[in-house]
C-alpha cells in the first residue's frame, strides 16, 4: 500500500518512520513546500522517494492509496477534500479542523467519495491510556469517581513566533494543537458532557493554557493543557484516575511513568508493552516511544487492508471533539458554563 505523507514537520518524520516499520506499507512520496528540507530529513532515514511542493502535482504524477495529512490545521479542510475528491483513503492529523463548518465540509467530501478516514488522536491508542480505558471497564478497582488530565510543555517551535504552531491562526494555540488531546479522550470514555467550564491563558498563540471542567452525573472530570512554560521545561502528559478501591496515575515525565496504588497497599509500578519501534529519529519531538502513533497507524492501514471503516478516531467522533472544544473556549470567553 503506498501512502503519502503532506507536510513534513515533526509528525510528519514520526509518520515516516511508522509506515518504514509497518509490514506492507511503503511511503511513496511526500508534499512539502520546504523540498530541499524534506529530502535531507528523508535522506536521514534511509529513503529516496519524490517530494512534491503541492498536493495536486503529487496527485497528477504519483499513484497512492492513501494520503496522510499533517499540515498546519488551517489547511486540513481544502487537503482533505482535495484528496478525498481524487479518490485516496485519508489519515488526517489532529485536529480535524478549527469548527463545525470545517468538519462537516470534510465529512462530506468523505462520504461523498466512499473512501475510509482516521483523524490522529493518538491518546485513544496509547498504551498507558489504554490500561486507563480497560480498568475502568472493568470495574477491578472499582467506579471511577475523578479523573484529572494534565498536557504541559514549552512552547514550540523553540519559542519561534515565526514557527506556525505559534501562529493561532494556523494552530489555534494551545488549546486545539495540545488540549485537544484530552478532550478527545474524555469523550472516548465517556461520551459528551452535560456541560463544560472553562478558563484560559492568552499568550502569542492566542489560548496558550486551558482548564476545563467537564459536568458529568457520576464522575468528576478536569482537564488542562498549556504551553507557556519555560523552553527547558520537560515535557509532560499525565492523569490520576481515582477510583472506589485505588488509583491509577501515570505521568510520563516519571521514572515510574504509569502507577498504581491499590486500598490499604503500597504503590506499584504497572508495565506496558510499547509496541513498534521504541526511539524517534527526529530531534525535534518532546516524545521518543512511539507506541501510540504507531498503534493509530497500524489500526488505519489494517482497516485499509481489510477493508473495514476505522471504528476508533473517526470523523464524526473527531468532529464532535472540536464541538465541545469549541463550547470550551465560549465557556473561557463568557466566563460561564456552556451546555452541550
Amino acid at each position: 500500500m503506498k501512502f503519502a505523507i503532506i507536510g513534513f514537520g515533526f509528525m510528519g518524520e514520526m509518520h515516516a518512520q511508522i509506515y518504514q516499520a509497518l509490514p506492507g506499507v511503503e511511503l511513496a512520496a511526500v508534499v512539502d513546500i520546504n523540498i530541499e528540507g524534506a529530502k535531507q530529513k528523508l535522506s536521514s532515514l534511509g529513503l529516496d522517494i519524490p517530494v512534491y511542493a503541492t498536493l495536486s502535482e503529487l496527485l497528477a504524477e504519483c499513484d497512492v492509496l492513501a494520503v496522510d495529512i499533517c499540515s498546519p490545521t488551517g489547511q486540513h479542510v481544502g487537503l482533505a477534500i482535495e484528496a478525498a475528491e481524487a479518490g485516496k483513503h485519508l489519515f488526517i492529523e489532529k485536529p480535524l479542523a478549527f469548527d463545525a463548518d470545517g468538519c462537516a465540509q470534510i465529512e462530506a467530501a468523505i462520504n461523498k467519495a466512499g473512501v475510509f478516514a482516521q483523524v490522529g488522536h493518538c491518546i485513544r491508542f496509547w498504551p498507558e491510556y489504554m490500561v486507563l480505558k480497560g480498568t475502568i471497564e472493568s470495574g477491578e478497582l472499582g467506579a471511577l469517581k475523578s479523573l484529572s488530565l494534565t498536557r504541559r510543555s514549552a512552547r514550540p517551535g523553540g519559542g519561534n513566533p515565526q514557527h506556525w504552531v505559534n501562529q493561532e491562526a494556523h494552530s489555534g494555540g494551545a488549546a486545539f494543537d495540545m488540549h485537544v488531546h484530552d478532550t478527545d479522550f474524555v469523550l472516548h470514555l465517556f461520551g459528551a458532557p452535560q456541560a463544560v467550564s472553562s478558563s484560559t491563558t492568552h499568550g502569542m498563540s492566542g489560548p496558550d493554557h486551558i482548564f476545563t471542567q467537564y459536568h458529568y452525573d457520576t464522575v468528576a472530570v478536569q482537564a488542562e493543557g498549556g504551553w507557556d512554560y519555560p523552553q527547558n521545561y520537560r515535557f509532560c502528559m499525565a492523569f490520576e484516575a481515582v477510583f472506589e478501591h485505588g488509583v491509577l496515575a501515570y505521568d510520563s515525565s516519571a521514572e515510574t511513568a504509569l502507577s498504581c496504588t491499590r486500598s490499604n497497599q503500597p504503590t506499584e509500578a504497572v508495565a506496558v508493552q510499547q509496541p513498534g519501534p521504541k526511539e524517534s529519529g527526529s530531534s525535534s519531538g518532546n516524545i521518543s516511544a512511539l507506541g501510540g502513533y504507531y498503534n493509530e497507524l497500524e489500526y488505519f492501514t489494517n482497516c485499509i487492508k481489510t477493508n473495514k471503516a476505522p471504528e476508533i478516531a473517526t470523523i464524526a467522533q473527531s468532529s464532535e471533539t472540536i464541538r465541545v472544544l469549541c463550547a470550551e473556549l465560549d465557556s473561557a470567553q463568557s466566563s460561564q458554563p456552556i451546555t452541550l
